[in-house]
């Protein structure tokens, strides 16, 4: 029996020591962790934290502490949150509508201009650039945008016998809305949750103020819901107000069920205000390491850009790359829109105002109140 018992004994001995053995090479790397220069990174872009998994690789002695949050009014709450309580990001993916004023004003994140390349800098478009200026700073690096776009069910107008090629002005647009009487369909000119975006784009260039078109439209303009896309897609609305960000999404939701095109909103091409994201520094007890430095250089290159924008269907902010050859034959089955992309390039924009989130929360309460 006590020859069991030592057998016994040095097994598990043994299997102990083996044990603790294999161990040891995780807790080295543990240590090693523990060594390596960290950047904490938050982000609501799927595509931005495989660029910084790609930067990680490519510098074995940095560490890219990553976070992802669901969307931007979620990521917006959470540093607002952080800030206050002292523990933000080394950087942050920021939206281009509204977001990025409040951290201007309570002194949150640094001006952004020594972090752009030069390359960068010649190359990008001025009107995504003017979301993140104020006060002739810029606040953020822009790194793709998207413009509105009217999506149309070519079965529906064809039914009806109307057509989107003579709608230059919202006031054409909204005379169409009104002449669609087919059977089948829900609503003839809806809007994704966007809404407040699409309305600003319209009523760019005229002398309204928000208020007023939105006293003016009330019966007619403020209208949204956020099934619209899906109902769009099950051939159940005739034209869709979103973006360009939605195409590939639309396309593979209708498949072949029905025809369908689309065409830039009635405005002038210069007039369109762009809605993309970019990148901030927030402010903290470090000072931007040399590697940070090294990341940020590293997003605005190309390659890193041109992936991002064709993985999420949107435009790069960066002028050669949207005349790029390869980059329109990515969107060969679209000519359409290859036209968008030049198109997009006359357009002015809109510098960042203080003002940009109330009016964006007073176009989306009118509706509200509507529904």
């Amino acid at each position: 029996m006590k020859k069991w018992l030592s057998i016994i004994s040095l097994i598990i001995v043994f299997l102990c020591v083996f044990f603790l053995y294999t161990l040891k090479p995780e807790n080295v790397n543990e240590h090693q962790m523990v060594n390596k220069e960290r950047i904490t990174f938050w982000a609501y872009s799927p595509g931005l934290l495989k660029i910084a998994d790609q930067f990680e690789k490519e510098n074995p002695d940095v560490r890219v502490v990553k976070k992802l949050l669901k969307n931007s009014t979620i990521l917006l709450e959470e540093l607002y949150a952080a800030q206050s309580a002292g523990n933000s990001p080394d950087i942050a993916e920021i939206p281009s509508w509204y977001g990025i004023a409040p951290l201007i004003e309570s002194d949150a994140i640094l001006p952004m201009d020594e972090y752009l390349t030069t390359e960068f800098q010649v190359a990008m478009p001025k009107s995504i650039a003017k979301r993140f200026l104020l006060d002739d700073v810029l606040w953020a690096i822009p790194l793709n945008y998207e413009i509105p776009i009217l999506y149309a069910n070519d079965a529906i107008l064809s039914h009806d016998k109307v057509s989107l090629e003579n709608i230059n002005s919202f006031s054409k647009l909204l005379e169409m809305g009104e002449k669609l009487e087919h059977p089948n369909v829900k609503w003839a000119i809806n809007a994704d949750n966007l809404y407040p975006w699409y309305i600003e784009n319209l009523n760019e260039g005229s002398e309204k103020t928000v208020a007023s078109l939105i006293d003016e439209y009330e019966e007619i303009l403020l209208h949204m819901n956020h099934m619209a896309l899906t109902q769009f897609v099950n051939g159940e609305g005739a034209v869709l107000l979103s973006s360009s960000g939605k195409m590939q999404l639309i396309e593979k939701l209708i498949g072949s069920r029905f025809k369908w095109s689309m065409r830039l909103f009635p405005v002038a091409p210069e007039n369109i205000i762009p809605n993309g994201n970019g990148i901030v520094i927030l402010k903290n007890e470090k000072v931007p390491s040399d590697y940070t430095r090294q990341f940020l250089r590293y997003i605005q290159e190309e390659d890193q850009l041109k992936t991002l924008a064709m993985e999420q269907s949107l435009i790069p902010a960066n002028m050669r790359l949207i005349k790029n050859e390869k980059f329109h034959n990515f969107y060969r089955h679209f000519p359409g829109y290859q036209k968008m992309l030049i198109e997009s390039l006359k357009a002015e924009g809109q510098f960042l105002r203080k003002d940009d989130e109330v009016e964006w929360k007073m176009i989306l309460h009118a509706n509200e109140n509507k529904e």
